[in-house]
């Protein structure tokens, strides 16, 4: 499977499914694989701390698509009148990602999602503003809600007939995509610790079932992720044999969620995306199992 083109190479062969047939990898703060320390501060050690405990991804967003994500989670704030994808602190300039989806569109083209979320001093007053940068430059490139308005039970190969790869949901209600609050449920459990993690992650899959059935046109996406609380921090700063950053953090929780997929098979059945933190090859190989084998279940 050509990992960066797989969803268009599975509408190829498969040209029924649809977005709710399949279970997509995500990544959680998918911009947060760098910052740009110049904005942030001018002391090295504070820098490093900051550094090791902001970052959520070891890749860019261009090299996330290409390995196959296909559910982007993305920060953006208003700062002294220009928008920066951000993580409490600002990540980069808007620039550099719309030039990393440019880039994957103009190599591959496979379909993704994006999930803008509005912090700093975006509002429903100014959020047009961002909404028409992104519109401008990947109009010919989007789904539109307008155009379709049933987009998860669409044939997916309709939208590559018809060379529309980006489906886009945002905040707020003055934009021309998919609206957050109305089209998409992300769960966000905020657990510090694995077993509170796990319980409720299940309590959350039961209650995007309880709202979602199977052709509906809710997009689920389940974040898999751990906060790490102030001790970890320090622990980590001060002591060598500990977690010394949130990669480290997160590791021994990510290889978990086999099992815990396993356990909860039926479950899934009305989920569309799970987004992890440091996502890595194995996580995706997994998903690309699990979507061969609800596709197997669906030509039977």
């Amino acid at each position: 499977m050509n990992k960066s083109s797989w969803i268009k190479d599975l509408s190829h062969s498969f040209p029924t499914i649809t977005l709710n047939n399949l279970l997509l990898p995500g990544t959680h703060n998918s911009c947060c694989h760098k910052l740009n320390l110049n904005l942030l501060c001018n002391l090295p050690i504070v820098s490093h701390i900051i550094h090791n405990w902001t970052i959520n991804q070891d890749i860019s967003v261009y090299k996330q698509l290409k390995s196959g994500v296909r559910m982007l989670d993305i920060d953006v704030s208003y700062i002294n009148n220009k928008f920066y994808t951000s993580h409490t602190f600002i990540i980069d300039e808007l620039e550099q990602l719309i030039e990393q989806l440019q880039k994957f569109n103009n190599e591959y083209n496979d379909i993704y999602i994006i999930k803008f979320i509005c912090r700093d001093n975006i509002d429903n007053d100014n959020v047009n503003a961002l909404a028409n940068i992104i519109n401008n430059i990947f109009k010919d490139k989007i789904i539109y809600p307008k155009d379709y308005s049933n987009v998860l039970n669409t044939p997916i190969d309709i939208f590559i007939q018809n060379k529309k790869n980006m489906l886009i949901y945002m905040e707020y209600t003055n934009h021309m995509f998919f609206n957050s609050n109305a089209d998409l449920y992300s769960s966000w459990t905020n657990d510090n610790s694995v077993e509170d993690s796990v319980i409720n992650n299940k309590n959350m899959l039961m209650l995007m079932n309880n709202f979602k059935t199977k052709n509906s046109n809710v997009l689920n996406d389940l974040n898999w992720t751990l906060t790490p609380t102030s001790t970890e921090i320090i622990y980590g700063i001060f002591c060598c044999y500990y977690y010394h950053n949130i990669k480290s953090w997160i590791e021994p929780f990510n290889k978990i969620f086999a099992t815990f997929y396993n356990n909860n098979i039926e479950l899934f059945s009305n989920i569309n995306c799970v987004s992890f933190d440091f996502i890595n090859n194995n996580i995706i190989e997994l998903i690309f199992d699990i979507n061969s084998n609800k596709i197997n279940n669906l030509i039977k």
